[in-house]
């Protein structure tokens, strides 16, 4: 996984946050006749900045491309069902203590999104994405077979529903050693 994919996966996984601090600052700046440069800058950076990401991303995962794949055998497959909200929960609710509307706070915030951020690149860390949510994109746990015999449990991203694909030859590419996108044919 490239380190920009990888970057636009980590920037897109908080959209929950970015749409909500987009609604506090436009309703800042329609409220408010005063000192609005923070959420003027605010605004342009989050919308420039998701708009890339979501290019990046969509382009990334739509290219069908084998290369780094490899081919697996399909023994069960069951859909994860908590893990987002769960993500919501743990990473997304503690960013609402800033005060998107303070420049100090924002700063406060870039400092925390920061260093999480290199952490997450730097262990190639990747968790729950409510974009891929949105473009159907479902979260498996997976019992797999590669070709040498052997068996290995992963969480898998697929577009389609793996529960109706077990038995069958799926090719999946590596996003960290955890989870694995499914590469239709």
């Amino acid at each position: 996984m490239s380190r920009i994919f990888s970057l636009c996966l980590y920037h897109t996984s908080f959209l929950p946050l970015w749409v909500s601090i987009l609604f506090i600052d436009i309703r800042s700046v329609a409220c408010d006749g005063k000192n609005l440069m923070t959420e003027q800058i605010s605004i342009g950076c989050i919308l420039i900045s998701l708009l890339v990401s979501a290019v990046v991303l969509l382009v990334g995962l739509c290219i069908n491309v084998r290369n780094g794949s490899a081919p697996q055998t399909l023994i069960s497959a069951s859909e994860e069902k908590s893990i987002t909200a769960e993500y919501l929960l743990s990473y997304i609710l503690p960013l609402f203590a800033f005060d998107f509307t303070r420049w100090d706070q924002v700063v406060l915030f870039l400092i925390f999104y920061s260093t999480l951020g290199f952490l997450c690149m730097r262990h190639h860390y990747f968790s729950v994405n409510v974009m891929l949510e949105i473009c159907n994109y479902r979260f498996y746990k997976c019992s797999l077979m590669n070709e040498d015999g052997q068996k290995t449990h992963r969480i898998v991203i697929s577009h389609r529903r793996l529960n109706g694909c077990v038995g069958d030859t799926i090719w999946l590419k590596s996003l960290n050693n955890e989870y694995k996108l499914d590469i239709k044919q």
